[in-house]
């Protein structure tokens, strides 16, 4: 029995393409995108799961399918080779694969092949001649070739000037097209080794490269092996070669990996799982599957109507802040396009307050979040740049102080504080209407936002007490919640005081259940809430801010996100984020 057929029954008429392109900042050169309305992708969401998920694009005029597409929002959108700029698109539903040595539903493989099932229903993996998937098969040099070109859409006539591709040769079209997109570079002798087995990176490498050809991932850049073990978790990023770090950096947590369980963790009382790359192993045409699919699901960053209305399908504002902010970033990623946590332009990590203020300053990014208003050394950099600082509160939030669950006190006031924290007035708890136990205060280092929140409230042109300083100063907002948990004693009894910002420490929770192992204090005898902060009763109520230039253009990105972070959609994004609306939010 031959392949099934991947032909497909059109659920929708003939629709026309969306005007073209709609954004250049999402297509490489060479590359545009295309969309138009399906108006029976909710409907197949809501009633038929399994053809949803096979919802694809194809040209109207000879229905061939186009794998790097996606419905979101409504409609279909495409990206494809700049020539077919002028035809029209349309969705339809591509029919179910299988493969003649497919085994049942009770055979342990069968999830292999499924992914290959899933792959081949785009159009990108065929079976071999018997219509067989063969996953556990090593692929080959020309296979890799073949199948990421088909990803993106792209043949062409010839053998890419190899003296071993004959332009007869089934993969020929491919290998010459990878070669002119930058996707295959061959040997120095001028051969490309068809037959030879791909290693894992190699396979990367290539993926990556197409990707980055039809501008779906931004331009491969030069990654350390410390950069690829952070973005990615792969433990054994040193085995990975120079030339293909950048590709692992740019596929992120989606390459070919195995896990395996680590040594015993006293900690956890269990084995952790560790990932390996294994860099240099031959890819089977199952991984290469499972590459292929995940990026094609998760790669593909296509704006909403919304995004679209904003211009933010065109570009957006290059984005920074403080760590504590990074929620805002991801929401608003999020909401606006399609898979959008994995959107080539979103940041991985926001920088540290006073370090994302330089880096508005000196012009490197266009807008903050910002949870914190500038410190005076920030301020002071802005007036000798000659730039001024615009800043648009989005959201509530507010300082807070905390101590440890167990501490029986409450309230502090802020005169209390500034002894505190300028002159280290206090040894113990019950000098500040507290239990008898001994008091350390722990505080932030000058360059971070809670600095300035100190600095705002507190310090009055002071700066923190040289000993508290040198003795317990936390150098991130993660680890002043951490060192004053576990700076408690018992003998003799002594309790931590710690501060930060009040959606931070809730979002925390998660992590390192804030809420019951740290205890919020009230500030001149009003508590933290959401309803005291947002109403201004809690005394150290403050915004959380975009921050850009004044100079920034009237109808720039980052002036545009200002505009929608103030609307319902903006606010919801904002309530994503962990933070307080300052509109109501259905």
């Amino acid at each position: 029995m031959k392949t099934k057929k991947i032909l497909s029954a059109l659920i929708a008429a003939s629709i026309t393409a969306a005007s073209l392109p709609l954004a250049a900042c999402a297509s490489g050169e060479g590359f545009i995108m295309l969309s138009a309305p399906y108006a029976s992708g909710e409907k197949l969401w809501e009633t038929d799961y399994q053809s949803y998920s096979r919802i694809l694009a194809r040209y109207a005029d000879d229905k061939t399918p186009i794998p790097m597409s996606k419905y979101y929002d409504g409609r279909i959108f495409a990206t494809v080779p700049e020539e077919n700029a002028g035809r029209e698109i349309e969705a339809f539903v591509a029919d179910e694969a299988t493969f003649t040595d497919m085994p049942d539903e009770s055979n342990e493989s069968y999830y292999d092949y499924r992914t290959m099932c899933t792959v081949a229903e785009k159009f990108v993996i065929m079976g071999d001649d018997k219509g067989r998937a063969r996953p556990y098969d090593n692929i080959t040099r020309a296979e890799a070739a073949a199948v990421v070109m088909r990803m993106i859409g792209v043949s062409k006539d010839g053998n890419g000037g190899f003296n071993d591709v004959k332009p007869g040769d089934w993969f020929a079209g491919a290998v010459a097209a990878a070669k002119d997109h930058g996707v295959i570079a061959g040997e120095p002798d001028g051969n490309f080794y068809p037959q030879r087995n791909v290693s894992r990176e190699e396979f990367t490498a290539m993926t990556a490269r197409a990707l980055a050809a039809a501008g779906i991932r931004n331009e491969i850049a030069p990654a350390s092996v410390d950069d690829v073990r952070e973005i990615t978790g792969i433990e054994d990023a040193d085995k990975i070669s120079d030339w293909a770090l950048g590709a692992y950096a740019a596929i992120q947590n989606y390459n070919i990996r195995d896990q395996e369980l680590g040594e015993y963790d006293v900690e956890v009382q269990g084995y952790p799982a560790v990932d390996y790359a294994y860099p240099q192993n031959f890819a089977t045409r199952k991984e290469a599957a499972e590459l292929l699919c995940r990026v094609m699901d998760n790669f593909q960053n296509y704006p909403s109507e919304t995004a679209v209305k904003y211009g933010f399908d065109k570009a957006m504002p290059v984005i920074d802040g403080s760590t504590s902010t990074y929620p805002f970033t991801e929401a608003v990623y999020s909401n606006l396009f399609y898979a959008g946590m994995y959107h080539k332009d979103k940041p991985l990590s926001h920088s540290k307050s006073h370090a994302s203020y330089e880096r508005l300053i000196n012009g490197e990014v266009d807008m903050l979040f910002a949870s914190v208003y500038p410190a005076s050394d920030v301020l002071e950099l802005a007036k000798e740049k000659g730039v001024e600082l615009e800043l648009i509160p989005i959201a509530y939030d507010a300082m807070i102080f905390f101590t440890n669950a167990d501490n029986p006190a409450e309230n502090l006031t802020k005169e209390q504080i500034t002894n505190i924290y300028v002159d280290n007035a206090y040894e113990n708890w019950n000098e500040i209407g507290g239990p008898d136990a001994l008091l350390y205060p722990y505080c932030r280092n000058n360059d971070s936002g809670s600095h300035a929140q100190m600095e705002k409230h507190f310090l009055n042109g002071h700066e923190i007490n040289e000993k508290i300083r040198n003795e317990t100063t936390s150098i991130s907002m993660s680890n002043v919640l951490t060192d004053v948990m576990y700076a408690e004693t018992a003998e003799p009894k002594g309790y931590a005081l710690g501060y930060s910002i009040y959606y931070y420490f809730n979002n925390m929770d998660v992590f390192y259940d804030t809420h019951t192992r740290l205890k919020l204090l009230s500030i001149d005898g009003i508590s933290p809430t959401d309803e005291t902060i947002a109403d201004g009763t809690y005394p150290l109520a403050n915004n959380t801010y975009i921050v850009m230039l004044k100079s920034q253009p009237e109808n720039s990105p980052a002036r545009k996100m200002a505009e929608f972070m103030l609307t319902e959609a903006g606010q919801a994004c904002v309530k994503e984020a962990g933070y307080g609306p300052l509109k109501p939010v259905n």
